[in-house]
């Protein structure tokens, strides 16, 4: 307010209501990363991706979205955007507008991508919590899920988007809920990069009208929630239009190819006064708001500058093609209109009703917002060792795995997942779910975008709510390594891959500012050690929910996504099992006595004081490189990375998934590394001392143990893993059998088995519960 009122003074008049609103929510949070930019987290993390100097990065961090080289002289883009304030509130209005909103980013990346798949990520607090334990003022976490549920599937099928991953997690942390959606694209390379507008050339809004919904959407995001913002910020809630969206989604890439468009945006945060303000930061941009198609005609000059209805694009139109532009979107039944007309003054300026109600110097609205200097404190981190006992009868191993499997991240959540299209666009290689009944989660996406290629896109989403609890800095870096994990064991080299990241973090204050900042630390330092690219992101830090004087913080998340490419879609390697008899092999380092942070602990209510320790970036590459040179000999079956759940869920749904078995020995819990002249123990064989172990050799650890960067591969019983394996930890757990169960043996004695079918019917009943 102070650099306002000095401004004000120096140009010697005050600022209109339109200029004091627009630099408002320009100056917030969530539009100028104002947290991100004062702790210097933006430079670090930007800095890091251009010191590796990828050759395959087209754009990182300065476009709607981040993009990559793919083949055939095209660019993939990835972007990840939250409605996380939205949603607590309105979730469907919220959900639904999150997709529409990234789906726009990928329209805005250079001239115009396409979008060819999204995600949907949800946390919020258990679904099952009573009605009396949900803090006043906040919905039940049960209603934004279900809502969350129909939003997702109300906007994404009309557009006619496959959808690439639904995931849904809890915490009591997200009373404001996190709400993540991506999007992909493709784009010819020629037209990747944004041209600068020109004096003279064209502002034409195209889509949707503009009205009162969304208005004060950006600058109600920035800032925490208490119990009454459900009931005052109810209008900072968009509308969402799928079919309006639909139109211009077709339109835009033949107007790009036509060469109508110079640049363009999406309207999102901030509205026409953000969109025509950043797209003419270097020019200037005079706007004729008269012009601008209202849904409600009462709209003042700053509400229709502010507005952030949904379905609206500004495109950069040269004079010459503004009549092929319009024709073209008459064609597609696409609304538009001439709002403005770029400059060469430096201003932004504004006319409403025959009145000049914005003239602002575009350096003072980008240039001058204050950076308050953010102090950062080590925080103290309540932690308690893990108490649980490990099982030591069949009943207590029926206990624990039945506990896994019926838990919130780990159950089947296919009864969600199906309601949206996943193969729709016909280029859909691997969707979310596979095997022979099409409900085993891949926990991957592959698409063929270039018809008639084998070409393929890869994604995979690392996203763990628990983690952050016993370690910030230890979260950034597993969600890292387990995005990357998940896609090199699908036959995915890493070298070809990038990543954007999403954090979701409390109202800022000393400790939060040293947690955030060693997060993004370890990501960009991280980043430079395996030469895997950030590109994209997002930072929210107003994760707060404040009610009868309780403070709810969400705990300290980032969702990582990675985007990579295949030369065949068809050597993509699955998790379901292919072969009884053929080998089960756990790649990569372990610890059977780091459960902490697991869905094993969190079915005992407990959390633990220590991680599973992913060791040096040196090591992981090596277990990658091992596994890419195993994947180019077709040298394994099926494979599958360990996450939530252990190698016991990696066990059940590559069960599930091809209607055979396993059997485990749970004496290998440690791993061996392999040199010349060794082999490693196999099933039964008294265990020694090995390499990547450690710990006391807890049995419960070895099955439910969450060994990020690890691998679960199926191998043919008579492959000579020692030669592929030179310097990399790995362990013969047992076989694939052509009975449909599981069973774990102790010195080849039967300690614990269940038919398969006995398990699915657990793990399907629990977010049945949910939805139904």
């Amino acid at each position: 307010m102070k650099v306002i009122q000095a401004h004000e003074l120096a140009q010697g008049r005050p600022h209109t209501d339109a200029e004091v609103e627009i630099l408002v929510q320009s100056w917030s949070d969530h539009c100028c990363h104002t947290t991100w930019k004062s702790l210097g987290l933006l430079r670090r993390l930007s800095e890091a991706t251009a010191r590796i100097r990828h050759p395959l990065v087209v754009s990182a961090f300065k476009d709607n979205a981040g993009g990559i080289e793919f083949y055939e002289d095209s660019v993939v883009t990835l972007k990840g955007e939250t409605h996380n304030f939205p949603s607590s509130i309105a979730p469907f209005g919220g959900v639904a507008t999150k997709h529409g909103g990234v789906i726009r980013d990928t329209l805005g990346f250079g001239k115009g991508a396409y979008p060819i798949g999204g995600t949907t990520i949800m946390g919020t607090m258990d679904p099952g919590t009573p009605e009396d334990k949900v803090p006043p003022g906040a919905l039940h976490p049960q209603l934004i899920v279900s809502e969350a549920i129909r939003a997702t599937s109300y906007y994404t099928n009309p557009m006619g988007i496959p959808m690439m991953h639904p995931i849904y997690r809890r915490h009591p942390g997200y009373a404001k809920c996190f709400a993540l959606g991506h999007s992909v694209g493709i784009i010819p390379k020629k037209y990747a990069r944004k041209e600068e507008p020109r004096p003279g050339d064209v502002a034409l809004l195209i889509g949707g009208e503009t009205g009162r919904d969304g208005i004060h959407g950006a600058t109600a995001s920035s800032t925490g929630m208490t119990r009454v913002t459900l009931e005052k910020e109810s209008a900072a809630v968009q509308i969402g239009h799928p079919i309006t969206e639909r139109r211009f989604t077709t339109a835009i890439p033949v107007l790009r190819d036509s060469g109508c468009i110079r640049s363009l945006t999406d309207l999102g945060a901030g509205g026409i006064s953000c969109a025509a303000g950043e797209m003419g930061a270097g020019t200037g941009v005079e706007l004729d708001l008269d012009a601008v198609p209202l849904k409600d005609q009462s709209l003042t000059a700053w509400e229709i500058l502010l507005s952030e209805s949904q379905e609206r694009m500004l495109i950069v139109i040269p004079p010459e093609r503004l009549s092929q532009a319009q024709s073209l979107l008459d064609r597609y039944e696409v609304a538009r209109a001439v709002i403005g007309r770029f400059t060469s003054t430096g201003r932004l300026e504004a006319t409403w009703r025959g009145q000049k109600v914005v003239d602002l110097e575009m350096s003072f609205l980008w240039g001058a917002c204050p950076l308050d200097p953010i102090p950062a404190a080590e925080p103290k981190h309540p932690l308690k060792p893990l108490q649980i006992p490990e099982p030591r009868s069949s009943d207590e191993w029926t206990g624990a795995v039945r506990r896994v499997l019926s838990h919130y991240h780990c159950a089947d959540q296919s009864l969600a997942g199906s309601r949206f299209d996943t193969t729709v666009q016909g280029r859909t290689a691997v969707g979310p779910y596979g095997g022979k009944n099409h409900r085993m989660p891949t926990n991957i996406y592959a698409s063929a975008p270039l018809r008639g290629k084998p070409y393929g896109v890869i994604t995979t989403v690392a996203f763990n709510p628990f983690y952050g609890e016993i370690s910030p800095e230890s979260l950034a870096r597993l969600m890292m390594i387990e995005a990357i994990t998940k896609a090199v064991v699908a036959g995915a080299d890493y070298r070809e891959m990038a990543l954007c990241d999403n954090f979701y973090t409390p109202r800022v204050r000393p400790d939060v500012a040293w947690d955030l900042t060693r997060m993004v630390e370890t990501i960009a330092d991280l980043s430079v050690e395996l030469g895997v690219p950030f590109i994209s992101g997002k930072d929210s830090s107003s994760g707060t929910f404040e009610s009868d004087g309780q403070k709810i913080d969400v705990p300290m998340t980032l969702a990582v996504a990675a985007v990579g490419r295949l030369p065949d879609v068809k050597k993509i390697v699955t998790k379901d099992f292919k072969r009884s008899g053929s080998r089960l092999v756990l790649v990569g380092h372990t610890d059977s006595d780091a459960l902490g942070g697991s869905v094993y602990a969190d079915t005992y209510a407990q959390r633990g004081d220590r991680l599973f320790d992913v060791c040096a970036a040196a090591s992981i590459r090596r277990i990658w490189d091992a596994l890419l040179a195993l994947h180019a000999q077709d040298a394994y079956l099926s494979g599958s990375a360990i996450a939530e759940g252990g190698v016991f869920l990696r066990l059940f749904e590559g069960g599930f998934g091809s209607g055979l078995g396993a059997r485990v020995e749970l004496c290998a819990a440690e791993t061996y590394s392999a040199r010349a002249g060794s082999r490693p123990r196999g099933p039964g064989e008294p265990a020694g001392r090995g390499s990547g172990g450690g710990g006391t050799g807890r049995k419960d650890g070895l099955l439910f143990g969450e060994f990020i960067g690890s691998v679960l591969i199926e191998v043919p019983a008579g492959l000579k893993l020692q030669n592929y394996f030179e310097g990399v930890p790995y362990s013969v757990l047992g076989e694939v059998t052509a009975e449909s169960h599981l069973a774990f043996t102790v010195g080849g004695e039967v300690v614990w088995q269940d038919f398969i079918s006995s398990l699915a019917e657990v793990w399907s009943k629990p977010f049945r519960e949910v939805v139904e």
